[in-house]
């Protein structure tokens, strides 16, 4: 064969070789496309894996669309959009991605330990979650979704099944079971109580301050909303002179108190200088003081009474604050909580409506005072009062104890018409009576049955869930220092 002929030959066969390894190259890819596509990989890749066993990115992304629920962000919203931190580009994604794998985690670890010693779900439980997933099947139809599968995924992730699905819900109702037994074992003895409070008197007790607020602010629009074009240094001579006013009106009416001029009267003197209205002997918790800035100034325990300070708070490059503040006194509250027994009779409310007209009020009003009048008309006890609570209440949360409601105070969070009638100086038990509810999810009127105000006082009611939740964190975390866990590959395909 001539050299030509040897080359063309060689030639020949490394282009056949070259094309027989680009297809086969094609086939592996379109074949590795296609079990792409099907989620195998992103299913079954390990993100987590604790003590040896794996979890998917679906495992993860259940978790994390817990809290994005929890924090009242839809699972539509974009996380990674969401900046969470400018100076490291920390993002709501990355953060709650993180939530999620310790969440993950906790559960992992704490079902383990619920197993090791024996615990079992109630069937009371297994009978909610039965409940839950029976709602499941009606709300993708509700929806409008097409199938179960297609509701599940686009509310728990592309890679989620039904039957995983099933598998979690299951297990953190049986976590969530487990927790709520260890939490209510937990009991505290007087001298408990009395060594917590002396160890966080600062927090636990009660300030009653006067405040007045002077707010030095950079205007960045005009009266028309149109921005203000200003360079740095501008803005930064506009706040110092706005600094220098507010201070000298600050310092002003500092002197003023400390001559013992009436912090009432002062507060009509200087409307026009300060933010928002004046704090004239308003009280507030020691874990609440409302400004850091002073916090430490009012808790100091050699502060007496009408001590007078004036402290400053930086709130960045266009705003600064002056606090003048009046010590009006500290105690620990001792006042016990009250106790009632309600029923919440709800008006109809038109959909789309955020509020029920005042004809479902009044209609709602009328049931209630018939439902009060059908209890007074029978043995007008407090057990026939809970029994109607039980067959007529829209608060579900408290229906089937009758209606029961303790340890209400005035910070306890309920709407005001309610913690006001409780709160009552004048109430004694058996007393009832017919409050209006405009300020929460479920509006309409409640019946109120006084119980009595034998709960324990405020400060050892505050004292009390801080010590649970202290204990209850230390036990959850050496549930979790006894397994071992690491992040994988999957973790990157949660979304």
């Amino acid at each position: 064969m001539s050299e030509n002929k040897h080359k063309k030959a060689q030639e020949e066969k490394h282009s056949n070789v070259k094309y027989a390894v680009v297809g086969v190259l094609s086939v592996v890819l379109v074949a590795f496309l296609l079990v792409w596509n099907t989620g195998i990989i992103q299913r079954n890749a390990a993100a987590v894996t604790v003590d040896g066993e794996k979890y998917s990115a679906a495992d993860v992304q259940y978790y994390l669309r817990s809290l994005m629920l929890q924090n009242g962000i839809s699972s539509t919203s974009s996380l990674k959009s969401m900046t969470m931190n400018s100076t490291t580009g920390e993002t709501m994604y990355d953060y709650l991605k993180s939530q999620a794998v310790e969440r993950l985690v906790t559960c992992a670890a704490l079902d383990k330990q619920a197993g090791e010693e024996g615990f079992a779900m109630s069937d009371d439980t297994q009978t909610q979650v039965d409940d839950q997933l029976k709602q499941l099947e009606e709300q993708w139809v509700s929806a409008g979704y097409q199938s179960r599968d297609a509701f599940i995924r686009a509310n728990y992730g592309p890679y989620m099944t039904y039957d995983r699905l099933v598998e979690l819900f299951t297990r953190d109702m049986r976590v969530s079971e487990y927790s709520t037994q260890f939490s209510d074992g937990l009991s505290y003895s007087d001298a408990d109580y009395e060594k917590y409070y002396q160890e966080n008197a600062n927090t636990l007790d009660e300030y009653t301050l006067t405040q007045f607020v002077f707010n030095a602010t950079v205007d960045t629009v005009d009266a028309d909303g149109n921005a203000i074009e200003m360079t740095d240094d501008e803005k930064t001579a506009a706040l110092e002179q706005a600094k220098t006013e507010k201070q000298a009106q600050a310092q002003e009416l500092q002197s003023k108190l400390e001559a013992g001029e009436d912090p009432a009267q002062l507060a009509q003197e200087y409307a026009d200088q300060l933010t928002g209205d004046p704090s004239v002997s308003q009280v507030m918790s020691g874990s609440s003081v409302a400004s850091a800035s002073y916090a430490q100034w009012a808790q100091d325990t050699a502060r007496q009474k009408e001590d007078v300070t004036l402290s400053e708070y930086d709130a960045g490059p266009s705003s600064y604050y002056y606090y003048v503040v009046r010590f009006e006194g500290r105690a620990r509250n001792d006042e016990n909580t009250a106790t009632v027994r309600h029923i919440l009779v709800a008006a109809e409310q038109d959909e789309g409506a955020s509020e029920p007209t005042e004809d479902q009020y009044a209609a709602a009003k009328t049931k209630a005072e018939e439902l009060l009048e059908q209890w007074k008309s029978g043995p007008a006890t407090q057990e026939s009062f809970a029994e109607l609570a039980k067959a007529n209440s829209a608060d579900t949360g408290s229906a089937a104890d009758g209606g029961l409601i303790t340890d209400i105070y005035s910070g306890s969070g309920y709407v005001s018409t309610f913690t006001d009638w409780a709160l009552d100086a004048a109430r004694r038990p058996g007393d009832t009576g017919i409050v209006q509810n405009t300020g929460s999810s479920v509006k309409g009127w409640h019946i109120m049955y006084f119980v009595g105000r034998d709960g324990d006082p405020v400060w050892k009611l505050t004292a009390k869930t801080a010590m649970e939740n202290n204990d209850y964190t230390t036990w959850q975390n050496a549930a979790k220092e006894k397994v071992s866990y690491t992040t994988g590959l999957g973790l990157k395909f949660v979304q």
